[in-house]
């Protein structure tokens, strides 16, 4: 809270409480600290409706954990099933969405000035391992961010082992959600078969060895310096440093990006031949800056979409082009790339554009 997390003294904060172990570690240690940081603090919880008696007990604890410590809670019952299939969203991803739109629409409430979560170094290990397996570049590998506009994770650094071992020292019971034994879910099978399959390879191997013996990193009674916690605290370090490299990289890559120039409304150019000097993370990383700007769809740019259009830079002929979502389409023309909406066949005309300058 003195970090990336600080918030300006006076300020109330809203943290999201689920009855979890992580959650109930989140809510006990601000209140802690609250008078210290002048902070006031206001509770939440969002009952999804799809647990029956076990989500009907959590909200229970919740409510009976904020009264003992004072701290007002705000407590929704959403029927999430109903509001995923109206809308289109499914599984674990659709549940997010709807969590923090709720939270959301507390914070407004409240009038907070920011939502604490309570990711830990386990969530962000998961997390990376998840985007290395799917494909991610130098953007995704920085993981979990702790701070992100209003939404603050104060115990990112901090493995979960660590986390159940202090309220366990305290006395201090959680709940557990069964779902997330479910294996179903692919964070369910990466916490519950990868990461343990991960930590006896190590220990076989030896050179990798974590203090501790390899079976507590199976053993729901995990002890705080477990492999398991030392592999997340070193992942969750190791991702500070990734995203302070990304840092680097897209500062570079927006001075690039500068040197385009937006011509015809709703299209962009940019000087294949400059951009074709720049190293390959720079020019993927100025078509992602590129698509971050108004006008382009939510839906983001692909593996795919990105390697063709580094073929555009690398191999310009006038007329190739590439389509991209929401109806885009990169086009070829006499030493320009335009990014443009919508059909036609013809090359658009040749739009103006500042060419990059230098690799400062």
């Amino acid at each position: 809270m003195r970090g990336e997390c600080a918030l300006p003294e006076g300020s109330r904060l809203l943290v999201a409480v689920s009855g979890g172990a992580d959650s109930t570690a989140l809510l006990l240690g601000l209140h802690s600290v609250a008078p210290e940081f002048g902070l006031s603090l206001h509770a939440a919880h969002l009952h999804h409706g799809l647990r029956g008696p076990e989500a009907d007990a959590d909200l229970e604890f919740v409510s009976a954990l904020c009264a003992r410590l004072d701290v007002p809670l705000a407590a929704a019952r959403w029927d999430c099933r109903a509001r995923m299939r109206r809308r289109g969203l499914t599984g674990q991803a659709g549940l997010r969405v709807l969590r923090r739109e709720f939270l959301a629409q507390v914070a407004r409430r409240t009038a907070s000035a920011a939502i604490a979560t309570a990711h830990t170094a386990d969530d962000q290990l998961e997390t990376l391992l998840l985007r290395l397996m799917r494909g991610s570049g130098l953007a995704g590998l920085g993981g979990i961010h702790p701070r992100r506009g209003s939404w603050i994770r104060p115990l990112l650094a901090a493995p979960r082992a660590e986390v159940e071992a202090d309220l366990r020292s305290a006395g201090q019971v959680w709940r557990e959600d069964s779902s997330n034994q479910d294996p179903r879910y692919a964070r369910s099978r990466v916490r519950h078969d990868v990461i343990p399959a991960m930590l006896r390879a190590m220990d076989r191997a030896g050179s990798g060895r974590i203090e501790g013996r390899v079976a507590d990193a199976i053993s729901p009674t995990e002890r705080p310096q477990s492999p398991r916690a030392g592999l997340a605290r070193r992942v969750a370090a190791a991702a500070r440093e990734l995203r302070g490299a990304w840092g680097v990289v897209a500062r570079r890559s927006a001075r690039v990006l500068a040197q385009v120039e937006k011509v015809h409304g709703r299209e962009f150019a940019l000087d294949s031949r400059r951009l074709g000097s720049y190293p390959a993370t720079i020019q993927r990383t100025v078509f992602r800056l590129l698509w971050q700007r108004p006008g382009h769809t939510s839906q983001d740019l692909t593996e795919r979409h990105l390697n063709a259009l580094q073929s555009l830079v690398a191999t310009p002929r006038r007329g190739s082009r590439v389509d991209l979502p929401g109806g885009w389409r990169a086009v070829c023309d006499r030493g320009m790339i335009v990014m443009r909406r919508g059909g036609g066949h013809e090359p658009p005309p040749r739009p103006r554009a500042v060419p990059a300058r230098g690799h400062s």
